[in-house]
């Protein structure tokens, strides 16, 4: 029996894509004022503190209890580690082989996926998802390795730092999934942002060159502050509903389709340039996106009905 397409999942993985995919451009601006460090300790608690009337609210209403706490410190520490490596990639890398590389989270998520949870191996009956799968991976690749020229800068530390997060992402993905399923999404995310801003905090106090601070200009401060909001505060609670709806295999997967939107930025913001090929894999990107999300007529979450 298919199920029919969830709207409320296909929007909010659509809203998570579109916010994910200015990220890297964010990140990459930021270099030139910030290191790492305090890029983090700056947009973490800043997201976090959007979500604290959600926490307060649910607390009041004992929706919030010690064991849930519990249950988000795995997410939340795989997340202070994925985020100061991410953090750091700007520095060393362009934004489109980042979106790129990235990406690879995808088969470590979807692999996980399957061996975790029983309710996500029944994509492996739907042909969409297989076709979609395909697609997106090979436009991975085609982007990836379409030239050795269009990137610019890459080193041999960017490269290292990028896959060590997109394995984090994958780990960050699997446990919220495993651990935060049955809480809205709204708390879940709360509690993990501000547990994870605890720990970006305390490294961008005692690593980061705080000074710099007091002398970035107005105008970058506030683009901190909305890539915080665009980038963590609503791309994660998107990403969370999503997962919650319609499971982790589908959204990671359709989420490849940000590595294009991302060098369509870049392309735009920093002339990093595509070849024909990569663009065309680009375009395959979006359509395997477009098929996996199809996919989930053949996926049944059990609770729906939950943020």
């Amino acid at each position: 029996m298919k199920h029919k397409i969830d709207p409320v999942a296909t929007l909010a993985l659509t809203g998570s894509v579109l916010c994910w995919s200015t990220v890297p451009i964010f990140l990459k601006y930021f270099t030139s004022f910030i290191d790492g460090w305090v890029a983090n300790g700056m947009r973490y608690p800043f997201a976090a503190l959007l979500y604290i009337p959600w926490l307060i609210a649910f607390r009041r209403s004992g929706h919030l209890s010690r064991h849930t706490w519990k249950l988000a410190l795995l997410p939340a520490s795989i997340n202070v580690v994925s985020q100061i490596l991410w953090a750091w990639t700007p520095y060393f890398i362009n934004p489109g082989l980042i979106a790129f590389l990235v990406r690879l989270s995808t088969l470590w998520t979807v692999l996980g996926s399957f061996i975790l949870f029983k309710d996500e191996r029944t994509l492996a009956r739907s042909w969409m998802f297989w076709a979609g799968f395909f697609f997106a991976i090979c436009g991975f690749i085609a982007m990836t390795f379409g030239t050795h020229h269009s990137y610019g800068k890459t080193t041999v530390t960017g490269i290292v730092l990028v896959l060590l997060t997109s394995i984090g992402w994958a780990g960050y993905q699997l446990s919220v999934r495993r651990n935060m399923q049955n809480i809205d999404s709204r708390v879940a995310f709360g509690m993990i942002s501000l547990l994870t801003s605890i720990g970006l905090l305390s490294c961008m106090f005692i690593f980061g060159d705080t000074n710099r601070v007091v002398h970035m200009p107005l105008h970058v401060t506030v683009l901190v502050f909305i890539s915080g909001l665009i980038g963590i505060a609503a791309a994660h609670l998107l990403f969370y509903i999503a997962i919650k709806r319609i499971g982790i295999a589908i959204a990671s997967s359709a989420s490849l389709a940000s590595a294009f939107l991302t060098a369509a930025f870049s392309w735009f913001l920093f002339h990093e340039t595509l070849t024909s090929l990569q663009w065309l894999a680009g375009v395959g990107l979006i359509i395997g996106g477009i098929l996996l999300t199809r996919s989930q007529v053949h996926v049944r979450i059990v609770n729906k009905k939950q943020l």
